[in-house]
């Protein structure tokens, strides 16, 4: 039963972090119709790439999405009490790596404002 609700949390803070994600996007570079796609296209092969296409020396990669990560993972491990054996820097990459797939996998549903 846990191995579910772990799945359905770490499903809930990628998408969390890509909506923080898009927000930020869309106040940088503008509601554009294919913006998820840019982002996760920017930010594929490593997501430093986020920083070239915001132009903001890395600040939304880091606080839209890296720190997100972050507390979500520590806030796991506190619950289990297994902080003293993770390396959370790694497994924060590892999660941000899954979220921007996620992105680039299912763009449409973070186009929101093409609905309003």
């Amino acid at each position: 039963m846990a191995n579910k609700n772990e799945r359905k949390a770490r499903q809930a803070i990628i998408v969390d972090m890509n909506d923080f994600l898009m927000d930020y996007a869309a106040t940088k570079l503008g509601a554009t119709a294919d913006l998820a796609q840019q982002v996760a296209t920017a930010g594929k092969t490593d997501l430093t790439g986020l920083d070239e296409l915001f132009k903001d020396n890395g600040v939304g990669r880091r606080t839209k999405y890296l720190d997100l990560a972050s507390g979500f993972l520590r806030d796991e491990a506190d619950a289990d009490n297994d902080t003293a054996s993770t390396d959370f820097d790694a497994a924060t990459k590892t999660l941000a790596q899954e979220a921007i797939a996620y992105l680039g996998n299912h763009p449409q549903d973070f186009n929101r404002w093409e609905e309003a």
